[in-house]
């Protein structure tokens, strides 16, 4: 059991898991609205795309952190284990630039911007504010949207348009998608505002939990849930565009996560946040797979 520890600990505190949970949404997109797996290229620039993003909002102010952030255990593991976390990082560095030189299009580039730019301004005090430089996630309020809203644009919208299919964009399935993924992304996320609770209250930073208390963010997570389940039902029986067997696993995977979400404590350990509530992005994909083969 201590082998499989260490061995998980390898996995999440290098964000090898964290940016494979996020690769298997493109997947899950493709097989929803295509059919069948169509590309790798795009899927692998993401993975080490996300890979480098979060290693570098673990390494920015690496020396400067708080006190309680230093005894985190994901901090701790990341100073017993610094060469190989830089590893990683510059690994993941080294596959992007691979990704743009050979695989990723010019104009797939150009729709990565803004997404970019958000992306290293929620690490880096870029935003002028009372005399100061503050991070886009230091923003009251805004952090989970914000992070819904990447992970929605990145899962969803890029995939379509690195295939060059702009006509898609405007069907109804693609808009189910997209506000899909942002419910599953906004639901499964509150459980990290519930670990922060402390850290964001000490920085002032406004946040879901802080608002509205453990049991009313959970129960914000949970009617987002039950609107993507809705959503769900509503395509099926509206568009009877969507296979049976891909409702059956969205909704299974969302009741997983509900579950999942209700049981989450301030104080869980960094493998119930990682494993299973970033899992259930990777559950979800397996799930749509499974349901792909029926």
């Amino acid at each position: 059991m201590r082998s499989l520890e260490k061995l998980a600990g390898y996995f999440v505190f290098t964000n090898i898991f964290l940016s494979l949970c996020v690769t298997s949404l493109v997947f899950e997109t493709y097989l929803i609205l295509y059919g069948t797996i169509t590309c790798f290229a795009y899927p692998l620039f993401l993975f080490c795309s996300t890979l480098f993003l979060y290693s570098f909002h673990r390494a920015f102010r690496f020396g400067a952190r708080e006190e309680n952030e230093k005894l985190a255990s994901r901090h701790l593991w990341v100073i017993e284990h610094r060469t190989l976390f830089f590893t990683v990082m510059a690994l993941a560095a080294i596959g992007i630039a691979i990704s743009v030189l050979f695989f990723v299009s010019f104009s797939t580039l150009l729709y990565l911007l803004p997404v970019a730019a958000i992306s290293f301004a929620y690490t880096i005090p870029c935003i002028p504010a009372k005399g100061k430089w503050i991070r886009l996630r230091d923003i009251p309020g805004i952090k989970i949207f914000l992070i819904s809203l990447v992970l929605g644009l990145t899962t969803v919208l890029l995939p379509v348009l690195d295939k060059g299919d702009l006509s898609l964009l405007q069907k109804p399935e693609m808009i189910y998608v997209f506000i899909r993924r942002l419910l599953f992304i906004f639901a499964i996320t509150i459980p990290f505002d519930i670990r922060d609770m402390e850290y964001d209250k000490a920085k002032g930073t406004v946040t879901i939990p802080l608002l509205l208390g453990i049991k009313g963010a959970k129960s914000i997570a949970l009617l987002a849930l039950g609107l993507f389940a809705g959503l769900t039902f509503f395509q099926y029986f509206r568009e009877d565009q969507m296979d049976a067997a891909y409702p059956s696993a969205l909704i299974v995977s969302a009741f997983v996560a509900g579950i999942s979400i209700w049981n989450t404590k301030e104080k869980s350990s960094d493998f119930y946040y990682s494993f299973l509530l970033e899992g259930m992005m990777l559950a979800q994909c397996l799930a749509i797979i499974a349901a792909s083969r029926l």
